[in-house]
């Protein structure tokens, strides 16, 4: 049975995704039920691994873990902190959404 990751990990999931190539803990982290009491604390860097993780997924045009890491920030989003702001508003102040919406329009 594999250890189920504790949402307080998300960021070294990303980690793990972005030098190891390894996404076999994020798709772990989606089967976790998220309640919305849980706040997930993120560094600062968390903005500059997601984006390169999901550029260098795009550049490699794997749709597939394109889906895992949104859909992971897309569940997780509203419970993550960023400095103690709340991290799915301190994203889109960053433009990591405008980002993905537009490079999807380019694909």
């Amino acid at each position: 049975m594999p250890i189920r990751p504790d949402l307080q990990q998300l960021e070294k999931c990303i980690d793990d995704a972005l030098r190891k190539n390894d996404f076999k803990p994020l798709k772990t982290l989606l089967q976790i039920d998220i309640s919305e009491d849980v706040k997930i604390k993120c560094s600062k860097q968390f903005f500059h691994k997601l984006d390169d993780l999901i550029c260098r997924e795009l550049n490699k045009k794997d749709i597939q873990n394109v889906s895992i890491i949104l859909i992971s920030f897309g569940r997780c989003g509203k419970n993550i902190s960023i400095l103690g702001q709340v991290g799915l508003l301190t994203l889109i102040k960053q433009g990591l959404v405008q980002k993905i919406s537009f490079l999807f329009i380019q694909r």
